[in-house]
C-alpha cells in the first residue's frame, strides 16, 4: 500500500502543477485568438481537465463496475460546482461570480437539461422498466449526445455573437505575458496529456485507497474517485482567478460538467452487456438531482447578481456548499 500511497501523492503534485500551466496557456489562448475565455474556458479547459473522469469511467464500465463509472461522473459535477464556492472562498474579495460575463447561463441550462435526462433515464429505466435501445446502447444515450454536440455548437455562436461587445475581454487575464500562440498551444497538449496519466493514476489509486476502507462502489464513484479526478478542474480553476481571468475558471466548471454528461453516451457504447441504465443504482439520481439543484443556483447567482454576501462570499456560494454537504450526507447514510 505504501506504493499506493507515494503514487497517488505524485500523481497529484502533478495535477497540481499542470493545472497551472493548463490556466497559463489557455489565458494566451483565448487572448491571442477570437475564441475568447468562456470558450476556451468551457470546450478546450473543461475537455482537457475531464479527460481523466472520461478514462476513468471508460475503465470501469470496461471491469464491469458501471457504478463508479456512472458515480464518476454525477459525482465530479456536484464537485465541480462546489469548486465555485471554494473559489469563491479564495477570491475573498467579494463575490466573484460578479465579474463573470452572463454568457455561462447558457452552459449551466445545458448542463441542467442533460443531468435531468439522465437522472430521468435512470428511473424510468429502474422503476418503471422503460428504456428503449438501440443494440444494447439506450436512446438516452444518444439524445445525451445529441445536446452535448447541440450545446458545443450554440456556445461558439454566442461567443462568437457577442465578442464583439466583450471589449472588456481585452482586459481580462494576462494577454499571454509574452509567450507566443504557438509555444501556448503545445504547452496547453503537454499539460493536457500530464493531467491525463496523473488523472488516471489518482482514480486507480484512489479506487485502491477507498475500496481497503470497505465502502461500497456508488459512493466510492460518487464522492472518492470524482473527487481525485476532479481535481485537474479545481487546481485549474484557482489558477484562472489568480490570473484574473474568471470567465474561463467558471467556463473550465460548467464547461466541464457538459462534458461529464458525454461520458454517460461512451460508457454505454463500452458496456456492451447491456443498457447501462438497466444496471446501474437508482441511488444516481440522488447525484443527478443534486447537480441539477447546485447547477441551478450557480445559474440564479449568474442572472440575478446579488451585491449581498455572506462575510465576504456570496450567498450563492453558501447554497452551493452547503447543498454539497447535504448530498455527501445523504450518500453516506443511505
Amino acid at each position: 500500500m505504501t506504493y499506493t500511497y507515494l503514487l497517488f501523492l505524485f500523481s497529484g503534485i502533478l495535477v497540481v502543477f499542470s493545472g497551472v500551466k493548463l490556466s497559463e496557456y489557455g489565458d494566451v489562448i483565448a487572448s491571442k485568438t477570437s475564441l475568447g475565455y468562456g470558450f476556451v474556458g468551457g470546450i478546450l479547459m473543461a475537455g482537457a481537465t475531464s479527460l481523466p473522469e472520461f478514462v476513468t469511467s471508460i475503465s470501469s464500465a470496461l471491469m464491469d463496475a458501471p457504478d463508479i463509472a456512472i458515480g464518476n461522473a454525477f459525482g465530479s459535477n456536484i464537485f465541480n460546482l462546489m469548486i465555485l464556492a471554494l473559489v469563491d472562498i479564495l477570491h475573498n474579495q467579494g463575490r466573484f461570480l460578479d465579474k463573470v460575463k452572463t454568457n455561462h447561463i447558457l452552459a449551466g441550462m445545458f448542463g441542467i437539461l442533460m443531468s435531468a435526462i439522465g437522472a430521468m433515464s435512470i428511473l424510468a429505466s429502474q422503476i418503471g422498466g422503460i428504456d428503449i435501445q438501440l443494440g444494447w446502447i439506450s436512446l438516452s444515450s444518444l439524445l445525451i449526445f445529441f445536446i452535448y454536440i447541440l450545446g458545443a455548437i450554440l456556445i461558439l455562436r454566442y461567443e462568437s455573437k457577442t465578442k464583439q461587445v466583450q471589449i472588456d475581454d481585452v482586459e481580462e487575464g494576462t494577454e499571454g505575458s509574452g509567450v507566443s500562440l504557438k509555444k501556448a498551444i503545445i504547452g496547453f497538449g503537454f499539460a493536457s496529456a500530464i493531467i491525463i496519466w496523473a488523472g488516471i493514476n489518482l482514480a486507480y489509486t484512489g479506487d485502491v485507497i477507498a475500496e481497503a476502507t470497505g465502502l461500497g462502489r456508488t459512493f466510492v464513484g460518487t464522492l472518492l474517485i470524482a473527487a481525485t479526478t476532479s481535481l485537474p478542474e479545481l487546481v485549474a480553476s484557482i489558477s484562472a482567478i489568480k490570473l484574473g481571468a474568471y470567465d474561463m475558471a467558471v467556463g473550465n466548471v460548467l464547461g466541464s460538467n457538459i462534458f461529464n454528461m458525454l461520458m454517460i453516451t461512451v460508457t454505454d457504447l463500452v458496456y456492451y452487456k447491456e443498457s447501462i441504465f438497466n444496471v446501474i443504482s437508482i441511488q444516481h439520481t440522488i447525484t443527478a438531482m443534486a447537480g441539477i439543484i447546485l447547477s441551478s443556483i450557480a445559474v440564479i447567482g449568474l442572472f440575478y447578481r446579488s451585491k449581498r454576501t455572506f462575510l465576504t462570499i456570496g450567498w450563492d456560494s453558501v447554497f452551493i456548499l452547503s447543498s454539497y454537504l447535504l448530498t455527501v450526507y445523504l450518500l453516506y447514510i443511505i
